[in-house]
């Protein structure tokens, strides 16, 4: 298996992005809505997302389990990528790592459309692995000056601010805010990445762009139904957002609509609802594999 730091160049995967969704690769790919189901005693989920696709030559399935362990989730995943032209095993990749890094490019992607080139304050919910990459992705598009981050568990809030500290540099400043607000309010974009089955965002003034990477389903979602129904909404795929996350999104923007949207959308409110699509892991495994 590959190991977890996977060789990937996050601008360069950005623009194979971009340029395969404003291509049609999407829809020239075959891509079933993904398996999933789920078990109780304990709880635990099991799943599978197939995409392939002639025009990067590979069939690219990710399997992934979460078994709910005391105190913590437990989650196990692998990508594994095939040759269409020989059906050679071409590699078996780390499903974590290859997650991260389609996320942190599919936020930069859809952050770098849907906010001024100025935008410099970073609010962050969350402080796990998916939070990271928010600010891996925003930070590959956007010259920021500020980020503030919020976590239930301060010592690891802590530990995240420390982390983004060596990324961003002394020049950044980066904090822990001691309430929620402090990191939604008065920021040019906040990135939630968050298992709440609450709407932690109900009740605060929402800035012009949030990128809600966490819980999404009806039942379950980190933005209220009011804030989404003020805002535009962008996904990576209307029909898993509507079949995952809820009837609201139906009239959502596509990624491929945002690129071509040119910079109309930076001066609406957008949400970014994340549901994930197994075409983006198709092009980040095609990245992967080719370097």
């Amino acid at each position: 298996m590959q190991p977890e730091g996977l060789t990937a160049d996050l601008p360069a995967l950005v623009a194979e992005l971009a340029e395969a969704l404003a291509t049609g690769g999407r829809h020239k790919a075959l891509t079933p809505q993904r398996f999933m189901t789920e078990w109780d005693d304990p709880y635990s989920v099991f799943g599978a997302m197939p995409s392939v696709s002639r025009e990067h030559g590979v069939f690219v399935t990710k399997v992934a389990a979460l078994v709910e362990k005391p105190g913590k989730p437990s989650i196990s995943a692998v990508v594994v990528v095939f040759s269409t032209t020989t059906g050679e095993l071409l590699a078996t990749l780390d499903g974590a790592a290859l997650t991260d890094v389609k996320c942190a490019a599919v936020t930069a992607l859809v952050t770098d459309r849907c906010t001024p080139s100025d935008t410099g304050k970073l609010g962050v919910v969350g402080t796990g692995a998916l939070a990271w990459q928010q600010v891996r992705g925003v930070h590959a598009v956007r010259d920021l000056t500020a980020v503030t981050v919020y976590g239930r568990n301060v010592d690891k809030a802590e530990a995240f601010v420390k982390r983004a500290r060596d990324l961003l540099g002394d020049e950044v400043e980066v904090r822990v805010a001691r309430e929620l607000g402090e990191a939604v309010e008065r920021q040019d974009v906040v990135c939630t990445a968050t298992t709440s089955s609450e709407p932690l965002l109900a009740g605060f003034s929402l800035p012009a762009h949030v990128n809600c990477m966490g819980s999404h389903t009806p039942a379950s979602r980190e933005v209220s139904l009011e804030q989404l129904s003020a805002s535009t909404l962008v996904v990576e795929d209307r029909a898993t957002a509507v079949a995952e996350a809820g009837e609201i999104h139906r009239h959502a923007l596509e990624l491929e609509d945002v690129l071509a949207a040119g910079d109309a959308l930076r001066s609406e409110r957008t949400i970014f609802s994340s549901t994930g699509h197994a075409f983006l892991d198709l092009v980040t495994a095609a990245h992967v594999v080719t370097r």
